[in-house]
């Protein structure tokens, strides 16, 4: 009798520890996000929705801090500086100039990117395959690529054209390369190329003075947190002098721009998601190589083209991923 007492204990004792555990909460993982936009669009609802699929959610074990940057770009040490203070699980940070913000404020949280061009030569990472510190994450397209596509569509569009403005931020030093590889590619393809520094406020109006008189055949802007933030204002003055913009990602053709052609800008924030993942279950950074692309897409914004009495062959629109109307 005492024996099956003692089982009995023992089973009941066995329950309630259950019971226990599974009244207790769910530990809440924090990840803090470090953005060069000025407030949530599609792609960071990407990240979320991945998340969500990976057994995350806001206010049972996730808590997810999102900052902001905008035009607030001076503040970007202080920002990184304080979401590093918080002590997160893991940080994220969209472009190239917010994970070097993040880098410099700690070596140890681990960090995810996106939207980084060339990260070794960034100096995040010390090579793809093997990144080596407390960051990882996933690239915009190759540089090479970029170009020629770019090129390709530009002269299926304006027929002839052979003059190609570009919209550059110096403060990203390894845009400058970049700069250089569509010099040597488009010189190939007998294009000229006038190169814009924009990283100030009133440098785009400016550039778009100096574009009204020389009327370029197409301008292409190289992604990054300022561009990103003018997306609008840059798209408005394309079509008010009528010049036709090619981008990288569908966010600047979305704001009013006319063609993008890259990387699937959205499919990247959710692959995000699957590092963090990774990271939270005690995946190490350096040990998770950086990827590449591997899938692009063309989006076209027809709306625009309207307004810039621009008519998109249709060779080009049969090729389009996504066309605006």
């Amino acid at each position: 009798m005492n024996k099956r007492r003692k089982v009995l204990s023992f089973v009941a004792a066995i329950v309630a520890s259950r019971s226990l555990r599974a009244q207790a909460p769910a530990r809440i993982w924090r990840v803090s996000w470090l953005s060069p936009a000025d407030g949530p669009g599609p792609n960071h609802e990407a990240f979320l929705q991945q998340m969500r699929k990976l057994g995350y959610d806001e206010g049972r074990n996730l808590h997810m801090e999102w900052v902001w940057v905008g035009a607030q770009t001076s503040q970007l040490p202080r920002f990184a500086a304080e979401l590093v203070q918080g002590k997160p699980d893991v940080l994220v940070s969209q472009s190239q100039v917010c994970a070097l913000a993040l880098q410099r404020a700690t070596t140890t949280i681990p960090i995810v990117f996106v939207g980084v061009r060339d990260p070794v030569l960034a100096g995040l990472v010390s090579s793809m395959a093997h990144p080596g510190g407390n960051l990882t994450g996933f690239t915009l397209t190759p540089n090479a690529d970029l170009v020629k596509k770019h090129l390709e569509l530009l002269s299926e569009i304006v027929p002839r054209a052979s003059r190609l403005a570009v919209f550059w931020n110096p403060d990203v030093p390894v845009q400058a390369q970049v700069v250089e590889t569509i010099k040597a590619t488009a010189q190939q393809r007998g294009f000229s190329v006038q190169p814009f520094e924009v990283h100030r406020p009133g440098d785009i109006e400016k550039a778009f003075e100096t574009l009204s008189r020389e009327r370029p055949d197409g301008i292409l802007t190289l992604v990054e947190w300022f561009t990103y933030g003018q997306r609008f204002a840059l798209a408005n003055l394309a079509i008010e002098n009528g010049m036709p913009t090619f981008f990288e990602v569908k966010d600047y053709v979305v704001a009013g721009g006319l063609l993008s052609y890259g990387v699937v800008y959205h499919e990247h924030f959710a692959l995000a998601a699957t590092y963090v993942d990774k990271i939270i279950k005690g995946a190490k950074p350096a040990e998770l190589p950086v990827q590449q692309p591997a899938k692009f897409e063309m989006v076209i914004n027809l709306k625009s083209a309207k307004a810039m009495k621009l008519k998109i062959p249709q060779s080009v629109l049969v090729r389009a991923d996504e066309i605006i109307e």
